[in-house]
């Protein structure tokens, strides 16, 4: 499979000329190179161009760090990294017989650490591609992640078409007229159901990239009765996994079979260990939190996650992030950042959150310190940042 003769009939791609390929990338087709483009559809030409014409692709998110994006580079031996104008500037011209599989090279898109390079190929990044031809995906995610390529794949594989929406959520929501599929971050979800003006006409509401509590989905559910529900679990290593449309959260049990496992209390996709603590529950699988992003408090495990679903039970609370905060008593104390609905009570919300922890969680989990905020840090990928 070749991206340019996947495109969808009537879909314009600009194919470029073996030439301007190689004054870009070197010797074809044994150049790597690295994209890290800001405009989407910059991107997306340059994938079309260089897919089966360079030896190896990577996506670098634009909102890397320049050092950290040279790492990455030089890691996966790239001889360039090419920007917007790179790509802008190279002319038009026939497109040529593939001359080899490329290597599509990503990374991860964790809130923390230095980022992973993982190898793909055109082919399974595409496995879970189907033909939507009326469907009209709206892109939110940073294309050079998972979830954004996927959608960037489905649109142009499935033979649908591509809205792009960049700029904060209200601007988003705004340029999403005509948009019927539109998936994005729990995060994200909640920030759009905080706005006067919501998306019209969506048949199918997508949730990734963080653990889908049931507050948000019975809230979405509320707010676009006419649209399907699916949260997708997926990630940059394995691949997308499981999708859940009976808007609940978690997945069934059932699902637990060939690929998908638990094993010491982690959840298993494809023979990778995925670092998200589950456990089950009768006939559901629940999702606890990242094993990297467990809190120690008092000898008790804790995870943020878990604690963050109960406290976006409460009315009134929007958003909310949990951390640890280091105690000289208990060695770490339960930190909640919340930030409330417009015209709350903080008083009132305050002591719903104490109620609602305490009937809910462990004493070592009930938040000991709880802070308004007005707004939290969200990285490319649409995620929360947990520093």
């Amino acid at each position: 499979m070749i991206l340019s003769q996947s495109i969808a009939p009537g879909a314009t791609v600009e194919g470029l000329a073996p030439e301007d390929l190689r004054a870009v990338a070197g010797s074809v087709p044994a150049a790597r190179v690295a994209l890290m483009v800001r405009d989407p559809l910059i991107l997306i030409r340059g994938l079309c161009a260089l897919d089966g014409r360079v030896g190896a692709i990577l996506l670098l998110s634009h909102a890397l760090p320049a050092e950290t994006a040279v790492a990455l580079a030089e890691q996966a031996g790239c001889s360039r990294i090419l920007t917007d104008a790179d790509i802008a500037r190279l002319p038009s011209g026939p497109a040529s017989a593939p001359e080899v599989e490329t290597e599509w090279l990503m990374t991860t898109s964790g809130t923390t650490g230095m980022p992973k390079i993982v190898p793909h190929t055109l082919a399974s990044l595409a496995r879970s591609v189907r033909p939507h031809p009326d469907a009209v995906w709206g892109l939110i995610y940073d294309p050079t992640r998972f979830a954004g390529l996927q959608v960037v794949l489905q649109a142009l594989i499935g033979g649908g078409r591509l809205v792009v929406a960049q700029g904060s959520p209200a601007q988003q929501v705004a340029a999403l007229a005509g948009c019927t599929h539109l998936s994005a971050t729990p995060t994200w979800w909640r920030r759009v159901l905080m706005l006067p003006e919501r998306p019209q006409g969506l048949r199918q509401i997508t949730l990734g990239g963080e653990i889908a509590d049931q507050p948000t989905l019975s809230a979405l559910a509320a707010a676009f009765p006419d649209a399907r529900l699916t949260h997708i679990y997926a990630s940059t290593e394995a691949g997308v996994g499981f999708s859940v449309k009976d808007g609940r959260e978690g997945f069934p049990a059932d699902y637990l079979t060939g690929d998908i496992r638990i094993e010491g209390g982690v959840l298993w996709l494809h023979g990778i260990d995925s670092g998200d603590r589950v456990e089950r529950d009768g006939d559901r699988v629940r999702f606890l939190g990242r094993e990297n992003g467990m809190m120690n408090i008092g000898g008790v495990k804790v995870y943020p996650e878990a604690v963050e679903s109960v406290l976006l039970s409460v009315p009134d609370v929007v958003m909310a992030k949990v951390s640890a905060k280091r105690s000289p008593v208990t060695g770490a104390l339960v930190m909640a950042e919340v930030k409330l609905a417009e015209g709350a009570d903080p008083d009132a919300a305050r002591a719903r959150i104490q109620t609602a922890s305490r009937a809910a969680l462990v004493r070592e989990a009930v938040p000991a310190i709880i802070r308004f905020v007005e707004e939290f840090h969200v990285n490319a990928a649409g995620k929360i940042v947990r520093s």
